[in-house]
């Protein structure tokens, strides 16, 4: 055992990978929900079995930590390795939602030297991502 636990290299590229195809579009739509659109809050309890959920004040901090989560995921890309190669890779193919054949022309790879990079790359950006989750969570 080294100074960093062990980490399960496949299945944590394959959780980036899933972030950024299904967990990140959703969270910069999320995210730019217009806050001005929210109906005041009812604090009439009256038909609705006593239950005083605020689902407005619901909906503004799921879109507050949706922002948050988003600018964390800027963030993460900004803080990987200086490399331009790491970098690219992950606004190219994931932030700007280009193919993986674009990117690879983009970083100039042929493709399995491209697919070793972009692997690298995610876990990069989960080692980082993980620094700001953990900031966010004791913030709270």
């Amino acid at each position: 055992m080294g100074l960093f636990p062990e980490l399960d290299e496949n299945q944590t590229i394959k959780n980036v990978k899933y972030y950024f195809e299904h967990d990140f579009p959703r969270l910069k739509a999320r995210s730019h929900m217009n806050i001005a659109s929210i109906q005041s809050p009812s604090f009439d309890t009256v038909g609705s079995a006593g239950n005083a959920i605020n689902t407005q004040e619901n909906k503004i901090m799921n879109q507050l930590r949706a922002q948050e989560l988003v600018v964390a995921t800027y963030k993460a890309i900004k803080n990987c390795p200086d490399d331009y190669k790491y970098k690219t890779i992950l606004k190219y193919r994931y932030l700007y939602g280009q193919s993986n054949t674009k990117t690879m022309e983009v970083a100039g790879y042929a493709s399995t030297r491209y697919n070793e990079c972009k692997n690298a790359a995610c876990l990069y950006f989960a080692e980082a991502f993980a620094k700001y989750l953990k900031k966010a969570v004791k913030q709270r």
